[in-house]
């Protein structure tokens, strides 16, 4: 029987390429998202429109999945580094907070889930530039949505996986993935091409079930 995977944030940088990936292992792909023309058609996905915030759109999402991936940012890019302090609902609380009160009803164990490097207890390894940021910018939003996040998953009985790359970049796959616990990664950037191998490769593995590795690339 094929693999089949709900990815969240299937329209985001790092998302398209695990669509592309899964697909490229023959696994079935379902994605939810807001806008579908974000995503061509291809051979083996379903698209399905809708947010992760609404849990009847994440029950319709879900069924016949085996396992889910969330690649959910809280804010873009601009409103992570502006100066101007937004008040925005935490969507990633509120979408795994869905996603984990779903999955049992349809028997789904495995989820994996992208987080940050400072989040949770990996806050002391966050090089001083991001701690400088979370205390001027929307940077805090992003922490505090990604420490809620990662508190509803610790709690969950999932055999979950939290993912804490460090500064992601748009360049081509060229290293190796290095992993840490206890030490701030160097070099601070990874590939996302090299970030979506990752996920996708562990997806179906035990290897980092229940542990939130750090990672960046060699």
């Amino acid at each position: 029987m094929a693999k089949r995977v709900l990815i969240l944030g299937a329209t985001g940088r790092t998302g398209q390429h695990a669509i592309a990936m899964a697909l490229a292992k023959n696994y079935q792909v379902v994605a939810l998202v807001r806008n579908p023309g974000k995503l061509g058609a291809k051979e083996g996905l379903t698209i399905i429109e809708g947010s992760p915030t609404n849990i009847s759109d994440v029950r319709k999402a879900i069924k016949g999945c085996d396992a889910v991936l969330s690649l959910l940012s809280p804010l873009n890019r601009s409103e992570a580094i502006s100066l101007r302090k937004i008040d925005r609902p935490q969507v990633l609380k509120s979408s795994i907070r869905n996603v984990l009160q779903v999955m049992p009803n349809f028997g789904v164990k495995r989820i994996i889930v992208l987080s940050t490097v400072g989040a949770g207890d990996s806050w002391q390894y966050a090089p001083w530039y991001v701690k400088l940021l979370v205390r001027l910018t929307n940077f805090k939003v992003i922490f505090n949505d990604h420490n809620a996040q990662e508190e509803l998953i610790r709690l969950s009985g999932t055999n979950w996986t939290i993912v804490r790359p460090v500064g992601l970049n748009e360049n081509r796959a060229a290293g190796d993935v290095v992993v840490s616990y206890n030490r701030t990664p160097k070099p601070f950037q990874m590939s996302r091409q090299v970030l979506a191998k990752f996920v996708i490769e562990e997806l179906y593995s035990d290897t980092y079930v229940h542990k939130a590795p750090m990672l960046a690339e060699k």
